[in-house]
This record gives C-alpha cells, sequence and structure tokens, in this order.
C-alpha cells in the first residue's frame, strides 16, 4: 500500500493485527508463570507446525516432534534430543499424549519464566499476567485445554530450562526491548504480511463479516479455531519480527538458556533428552542442534494439538 493512499485504509487493519500479535505471543512462544516479568538464520530447515486438510477443509492444527540424533563414536556415546514444538493451548487428548511421551526421557527441558526453584502452577489455578490472560481467554473462546493446567510438570525428569524473571528483565533491557516493543514488532510484522498478501492478490484478512457470523454459526468454536489455525501456521511473521542477526530476548536469550541446560544434562550423561518448548523457538533450536552439536533430524512425528472437524 503506497503513502498516498488514505491512512484510514491503512489502520483499518490494526485490530485485526493486533489481535493475532498478541495471540501468536500467547499460543506460540511464552507460556506465561505466575511471577510473569514485566539470531535466527537461514529459512528453517524442519516443519514444526502444519495445518492438516482433507481437500480444501481443514481437519487439525498438529505440532512435530523431530528427533535431532548422534550415534555413538569412539569415546563419544549416542545421544538423541527431540525437539518437542507446542502450542499453550490444546486438546485436552493432545496433552495426555504428551504426558505419556514424556514418561520415556531422561529429562524433559521445558520453558517458564519463572524464578529458580519455582513450582510450575497446579490445575486450576489462573495465569497471572497480559500473556498468561490471553492464554487463560483463548482457552474459553476456544474451547481448548491450557498447557500449564494439563501438562503434568512434577516427575523428576523434568528441567526447568528457561530464564528467571529477573534474567528476562535483564536480557529485555540490555537489548533495548519491552512487552510493548515485542508486541510492536509483530503488529508491524503482522500489517506489512496483510499488505504484501493483498498486493499479491490474496485474502488473509478476518473480516468483521467473518466474526459477525460466527455468532450464529454451529461448531462456533471450532469454526473460531480454523480462522486463527489459518494464522498460526505462517511462522514468517514470527521469523521477521523476532529473528535476524541481533535476535531477540523472547526466542534468542531464551534458547540460549535451554541450551545451556542441555549441555549440563548431556554432561550430566543423559543421552536421551526433550526440549519441550513453544513452536516459535524450533527453528533457532533446529540450527543450533546441527551446527554446534552435530545432530542429525530424523523425519517429524505429528500430534494433533487442535480438532478442526466440524461435526456432521
Amino acid at each position: 500500500m503506497s503513502p498516498s493512499q488514505p491512512v484510514a485504509s491503512r489502520l483499518s487493519r490494526f485490530p485485526r493485527a493486533a489481535r493475532a500479535a498478541t495471540a501468536l505471543l500467547a499460543l506460540l512462544a511464552v507460556p506465561a508463570a505466575a511471577d510473569e516479568p514485566r539470531p535466527l538464520e537461514a529459512e528453517p530447515k524442519t516443519s514444526f507446525l502444519r495445518l492438516s486438510r482433507d481437500g480444501e477443509e481443514p481437519i487439525s492444527l498438529d505440532t512435530a516432534i523431530v528427533r535431532y540424533a548422534r550415534p555413538a563414536a569412539e569415546g563419544r556415546p549416542a545421544v538423541e534430543v527431540d525437539l518437542v514444538a507446542a502450542v499453550h493451548v490444546g486438546n485436552k487428548s493432545y496433552y495426555t499424549a504428551l504426558n505419556r511421551l514424556f514418561r520415556d526421557y531422561d529429562a524433559v527441558l521445558y520453558e517458564l519464566v519463572a524464578p529458580e526453584g519455582a513450582r510450575v502452577p497446579r490445575a486450576g489455578q489462573k495465569p497471572k499476567g497480559a500473556i498468561g490472560t490471553a492464554q487463560q481467554g483463548l482457552t474459553d473462546i476456544l474451547g481448548l485445554e491450557f498447557q500449564l493446567a494439563a501438562v503434568d510438570y512434577s516427575p523428576d525428569n523434568f528441567v526447568h530450562a528457561d530464564l528467571s524473571p529477573r534474567e528476562f528483565a535483564a536480557a529485555m533491557k540490555k537489548r533495548g526491548e519491552s512487552w510493548w516493543t515485542m508486541f510492536s514488532r509483530l503488529l508491524s510484522e503482522g500489517m506489512a504480511r496483510a499488505e504484501r498478501d493483498a498486493a499479491a492478490g490474496s485474502r488473509s484478512e478476518v473480516t468483521f463479516g467473518d466474526l459477525f457470523g460466527l455468532l450464529f454459526a454451529e461448531n462456533r468454536e471450532v469454526r473460531l479455531r480454523r480462522i486463527m489455525a489459518e494464522q498460526f501456521t505462517d511462522m514468517e511473521v514470527l521469523s521477521r519480527a523476532f529473528g535476524g542477526e541481533e535476535g531477540s530476548t523472547i526466542i534468542s536469550d531464551r534458547n540460549a538458556a535451554a541450551i545451556d541446560e542441555l549441555r549440563t544434562q548431556l554432561a550430566r550423561g543423559r543421552k536421551k533428552i526433550a526440549i519441550f518448548y513453544g513452536a516459535a523457538h524450533m527453528d533457532d533450536f533446529d540450527q543450533q542442534l546441527r551446527r554446534d552439536f552435530g545432530l542429525v533430524p530424523g523425519e517429524p512425528t505429528w500430534l494433533e494439538a487442535w480438532d478442526l472437524r466440524l461435526s456432521r
């Protein structure tokens, strides 16, 4: 859209882009802790989020588990590191399947911006902070479960692998970031993407009519999931907003904390490890496991996170 076009036309995209920015943060990047505090390289080599279809009909939003392996060699044991991509609200069956899978790992490195030694909120507790409130609101309107209430974090093999609130705040200060600047970056990229799609003749906008129609539609929750799933599978917006050589606190610095913990666990002799983080973090992890650890990825195993089927 050129600068000569009406300002009102440009701003008409703001509400939709703002909703998308908040939702992307809530679903793909940050699980909100009880005490929430106030560089990606080449294009992704492995896919970690997909929208499955039956013809033109979306049937599920799926997340990937990808195993990165290194065979045993002289003086070096075999290693398996699974990247377990997450969306932070999902089907109950999705989290049930993850709970079963996590039993088989020597260590499950999980994300949570929380003080050292903090306990994950118990099921039924309400999350705090803007992102946590957004996540809880999404569970209600989408008819889904909240990750922190559905995943069992109590087993001994669960290991916190994230920044503390103090570390997170310090990293943002060092980078000159804030929650508002991160939101603004997402908003800007969302609007830019909408303009690129419009220029290419692609309809990516969710109109008022689309949303109003949901009020009178059957299967309202599923139809809303479908609208949101179309947006979430486009990881380009997140990569552009938080990637690049400079990176960001929300992806780069938190991933660095997880990689540090991975090195610690490997040094302790753990041979089968999961990194359980939001899908937005996985492209960066993928590159580091290949480059710095010499691990080779296998084919993804897909888990259905959202059921998008309309009842017959």
